[in-house]
C-alpha cells in the first residue's frame, strides 16, 4: 500500500497536470495575443505592437522562481541563435519583483534580450498565467502559436522546434 507521502506526491502531480491543462486552454493557439506596453528594465517602454512583423517569444518569469533560473540561460542561447532570423525574446518579470532584483537576476545569467517589468501582474493576467515560467510564442502577425508552462531540463528543444516552425525554412546565409 502506498504511503501517505507518495499519495500526496501523486495528488500534487495530478493537480499540477490539471492546472497545466486549464492554463493551456486559457490562451489558445491561433488567437491574437493581448497587446501591452510596459517599462523596460533598461529604461523606456516596450510595446508588443511595435514588434509586429517579427516572431516574439514572451517569457513570463520571476527572480524568485527556481525553474526560471534554469530556463533563462537556455532562452538566451535561442535568442542569440535566432535573432538574426528575426526572433525577439521579451522577458516579462512578475510577482512584485523590484527592478533591482530583476537586474541582478538577469546580469547573473548573462541575459541580453529585452526585459520588461510587470510588478502588479497586469500583463500576466491578460495572458491568464497559471505558472512561472510560462513562454508564449507569437508569429509575426501577433498570433499565439505555442505555449510552454513551467520548465524542465530538455524543454528548450521543444521551444526551439516551435520557434523553427514559426520562422519557417532558413534562407541561405541566414541563421542556422
Amino acid at each position: 500500500m502506498p504511503s501517505i507521502k507518495s499519495r500526496t506526491c501523486v495528488l500534487a502531480a495530478v493537480t499540477l497536470l490539471a492546472a497545466i491543462g486549464i492554463a493551456r486552454a486559457a490562451l489558445p493557439s491561433g488567437r491574437p495575443a493581448p497587446a501591452f506596453e510596459a517599462p523596460r528594465l533598461e529604461g523606456g517602454t516596450l510595446s508588443l505592437r511595435a514588434l509586429r512583423g517579427h516572431p516574439v517569444l514572451l517569457n513570463f518569469w520571476s527572480p524568485t522562481c527556481p525553474p526560471c533560473a534554469l530556463e533563462m540561460p537556455e532562452l538566451e542561447v535561442l535568442y542569440r541563435r535566432y535573432a538574426p532570423r528575426g526572433l525577439t525574446i521579451v522577458g516579462v518579470t512578475e510577482m512584485e519583483s523590484s527592478a533591482d532584483q530583476a537586474r541582478r537576476f538577469v546580469e547573473e545569467r548573462g541575459v541580453t534580450y529585452p526585459i520588461v517589468l510587470d510588478p502588479d501582474g497586469a500583463i500576466g493576467a491578460r495572458y491568464r498565467l497559471e505558472a512561472h515560467p510560462t513562454s508564449v510564442l507569437l508569429d509575426a502577425r501577433g498570433i499565439v502559436r505555442y505555449e510552454n508552462l513551467g520548465f524542465l531540463a530538455g524543454e528548450e528543444k521543444e521551444i526551439e522546434a516551435a520557434i523553427r516552425r514559426v520562422l519557417g525554412p532558413a534562407s541561405k546565409g541566414r541563421g542556422r
